[in-house]
């Protein structure tokens, strides 16, 4: 019984040996697939053939020195990343285990191409990445004592780059197959930087790696203890990133993200490179003063002026300290002359305290990471429609007590030019009419009559008394009081009489 597919796929592969040529040979194999295809007979490889061809006119050979990047656009990758961007630089240096993940797996190589490229030469240096235990590159490698200040490989390797950070117990796998992931949780493998796009990492993020960068949430985070407060980036880390990052937005073109709007050098890939490239010149060369000043600090006469005895702190403490413990500091420190400070300044190139400009720029950057305005539309659509049909009601509401108002205006009005029509028929209606007025309204009291009645009932009382006066004393004259028994009576029947 025949299994038959109902679909197959073809793909063209090329192996090389050196990542740097990466960018070439893309474009072209590109172009060559798209060709071999679209002819659409896969038995005629005649395009295949003069394609192999050409590669051997490719520059491939050692004396060629000029760098040929893949990866990611560096623009591409500080926009995202922003900050994020040196916190993975600093701790590639670092040497954890560091695990990529994303579901697009192309995107998830190119970010780690960009990553070790920000290492000026570690491209043509990755002859050790493939196996934890390779590690041909150290045992080759001498002290330079020569040096031409005007070529910028000679300073590179005088200066000790690249430094080494896939040798021995090491490994670099932009992309780990399922068959791999036993490699990562190995013994012999002390630190790696690995890419997966299998979901299974996340699950067992603990225990394949220390620090999980997930690009499809753009996140990165750390699962080892002391590595933490070792990411942590100090503040002329911050300044100088806050520059890099304003110098990408400033230029930023949507349509060409690989490219600046202005089409010039600032913000440019070769700026970054070189601001990198500035960075990690700078670092070691404060490293090498350090320990210079540390055992000459008894003769001052030989220290720099205007320069600290410990100048990588402006890089971060906790960083350094466990920057120090690397097998690439390790190498460097051995392989390196002990005056590199006199060949490079050494310091931070942002060092020194911030100033108040920097502080308000880095605080409108944060607040723009925030990014709320694409946070917040549905809610602010929600609220405008709420607000837009609340202020529909309130305006109707006001409208209609508006209308009640005036109705009651006016029939307030209304009543009062009732009742004073009212009031002016009614006087008018009495006018001539007396008995109902003074049956509404009493007449006044005769003031005259009656003082003539009080005057007329005293005079009636005044001769009243005077005639009882004058009969009591005639009766007095006469004996009455003698006859006190009878008297009582007597008088009583006489007042009864007179009073009658």
């Amino acid at each position: 019984m025949e299994v038959t597919r109902s679909s197959v796929q073809k793909s063209i592969v090329v192996v090389v040996d050196s990542p740097y040529v990466f960018a070439r040979v893309k474009e072209q194999l590109s172009v060559v697939t798209k060709a071999w295809f679209a002819q659409q007979d896969f038995r005629d490889t005649g395009i295949l053939a003069e394609f192999q061809k050409s590669l051997l006119g490719i520059s491939m050979v050692k004396d060629d020195e000029r760098d040929q990047f893949v990866g990611l656009s560096l623009r591409e990758m500080i926009h995202e990343y922003k900050q994020q961007t040196l916190v993975l630089f600093k701790c590639a240096l670092l040497q954890p285990k560091m695990l990529f993940f994303g579901t697009k797996c192309e995107r998830m190589c190119l970010l780690q191409f960009s990553l070790i490229s920000l290492i000026p030469g570690l491209l043509r240096k990755l002859q050790d990445c493939a196996d934890p235990d390779l590690n041909s590159n150290e045992e080759h490698l001498s002290i330079p004592t020569s040096l031409r200040t005007s070529d910028r490989q000679s300073l590179l390797t005088y200066m000790g780059l690249p430094l080494q950070i896939f040798g021995k117990g090491a490994f670099f796998g932009p992309y780990t197959p399922l068959q791999q992931l036993d490699m990562l949780s190995d013994a012999g493998t002390t630190s790696y930087i690995a890419g997966s796009t299998n979901p299974l990492v996340l699950q067992q993020k603990e225990k394949y790696c220390d620090m999980l960068v997930n690009l499809d949430t753009q996140s990165v985070d750390v699962h080892w203890g002391p590595l933490k407060p070792a990411v942590a980036l100090s503040a002329a880390d911050k300044k100088w990133i806050d520059f890099l990052i304003r110098t990408v937005n400033d230029t930023w073109d949507p349509s060409d993200p690989t490219r600046p709007t202005t089409h010039g050098y600032l913000g440019s890939e070769e700026f970054i490179r070189f601001q990198f490239e500035e960075y990690m010149l700078a670092l070691l060369a404060s490293l090498k003063y350090r320990r210079f000043a540390a055992s000459h600090s008894d003769q001052p006469f030989l220290l720099l002026a205007d320069t600290p005895m410990d100048p990588t702190v402006e890089w971060s403490p906790a960083w350094v300290t466990a920057w120090e413990a690397t097998d690439n500091v390790r190498i460097f420190s051995t392989y390196t002359d002990s005056h590199l400070f006199d060949v490079v300044s050494p310091k931070h190139p942002c060092a020194g305290a911030g100033s108040i400009e920097d502080l308000q720029r880095r605080v409108t950057q944060q607040v723009a990471d925030l990014h709320l305005d694409d946070k917040l539309r549905q809610s602010r659509e929600v609220i405008g429609a709420g607000l837009a049909t609340g202020g529909q009601r309130v305006s109707a509401g006001l409208n209609t007590m508006w209308a009640n108002i005036e109705v009651m205006r006016e029939n307030q009005r209304r009543r009062r030019e009732d009742s004073s029509t009212a009031s002016t028929s009614e006087s008018i209606d009495t006018a001539g009419t007396e008995p109902e007025k003074s049956a509404k309204f009493p007449a006044a009291p005769d003031l005259a009559q009656a003082q003539a009645q009080v005057q007329a009932a005293g005079v009636r009382a005044g001769a009243y008394l005077s005639s009882w006066g004058s009969w009591a004393k005639e009766k007095r004259q006469a004996g009455w009081g003698r006859a006190a028994q009878t008297g009582e009576k007597h008088v009583e029947s006489t007042v009864n009489t007179t009073s009658t």
